[in-house]
């Protein structure tokens, strides 16, 4: 979040979770400490396993997304060496520079602070993450799913615009109503989508990515209402 802020100029959420947790840097963060820590006397090593099993970790992820979701989360086809958009070898070569810097300050240092903490008070605390997270993917997933429900809704009203033929009338009448569903979910749903937006922007729902398209103009054209509205209240207040 650090890094995407120095990058974007703006504080957002980047992982697919409503919290302030990314689980695919937490798993990929296990990884290193439980599978490298016998190569902890080679920083090469360090270096290059960090780089090809947390690579590997955001290929799996990628994959297993877009079939859970049938959707498309991130995209690198942009960067060069990458391999089906998926993974690239400017985050690889991140990864193993993260790993480095886990390995031998982050771990070290967070591991003597647990290690003060009492086993039972330890305990208490996994129990509270787990329901944290539990209740947290449970909410994400269903916004996630009623986001894209929305989508379709909006897709199926568009369809049958395009396949209308009944005379002006009937047009009008469903393009009222493709307009008045746009806004509600606009209204509604706009922090949800937004979130998901902010965090990947890449974000491509198959045969749903035109009206996704349609919808990220919609949040941009509704910001910059808000944002005027302001600017006019404090003119007025003034």
């Amino acid at each position: 979040m650090i890094y995407c802020r120095l990058c974007d100029g703006k504080w957002s959420s980047r992982g697919f979770f409503f919290g302030p947790y990314c689980p695919i840097y937490g798993f990929g963060g296990l990884i290193v400490i439980l599978l490298l820590s016998p190569f902890a006397d080679n920083c090469l090593m360090i270096f290059l396993l960090g780089m090809i099993f947390t690579t590997t970790l955001e290929y799996i992820t990628s994959l297993l997304m877009e079939k859970l979701f049938n959707a498309k989360w991130w995209d690198y086809s942009t960067y060069r060496f990458n391999i089906n958009g998926r993974v690239c070898l400017l985050n690889s070569i991140e990864f193993g520079l993260l790993g480095l810097l886990l390995t031998y300050f982050i771990h070290p240092n967070i591991e003597k602070l647990v290690l003060l903490i009492p086993q039972n008070v330890i305990y208490i605390l996994d129990i509270m993450i787990l329901v944290i997270l539990s209740v947290d993917l449970t909410a994400t997933l269903n916004s996630l799913f009623n986001f894209k429900e929305k989508l379709k809704a909006l897709n199926e009203i568009a369809e049958k615009l395009k396949e209308n033929s009944n005379g002006k009338l009937s047009e009008f009448a469903l393009y009222k109503e493709l307009t008045e569903f746009r806004q509600k979910l606009l209204i509604k749903r706009s922090s949800i989508g937004k979130r998901f937006l902010e965090a990947f922007p890449n974000l491509d729902f198959k045969n749903l990515n035109v009206q996704l398209q349609e919808f990220k103009l919609d949040i941009h054209k509704y910001q910059q209402q808000l944002k005027q509205k302001r600017k006019e209240k404090k003119k007025t207040s003034i």
